[in-house]
């Protein structure tokens, strides 16, 4: 990761702060001389219980922030679609099941 390279350590498995975000715009523009960045496959941990995790690693989610010079502009990610999976992540993070069914 770019932020080994500078010598900075980043846990991979929690979120960016406000001043972690403004550092990796700085490496980034640095490098590859870019101000627009997407970041993707960010910690499960840190997502809502709805992310889809990764197909690959489910300790990451399909979900992604965009970036211009160091400054998250857009996110998104893919919900999970399936009602039972959908249950069953609500209620491993402790949220009450009645209170987000139809």
């Amino acid at each position: 990761m770019i932020s080994r390279e500078a010598g900075i350590e980043v846990d991979p498995l929690s979120d960016l702060n406000t001043k972690s975000e403004r550092k990796l715009g700085e490496l980034v523009h640095e490098k590859y001389a870019a101000d627009f960045y997407i970041l993707h496959r960010y910690p499960l941990a840190v997502r809502p219980f709805y992310t889809m995790p990764c197909y690959d690693d489910p300790a990451y989610s399909n979900s992604f922030d965009a970036f211009i010079r160091g400054e998250e502009i857009i996110s998104g990610s893919q919900r999970i679609h399936d009602p039972e999976f959908l249950k069953q992540c609500a209620e491993s993070c402790g949220k009450d099941v009645k209170t987000i069914s139809t």
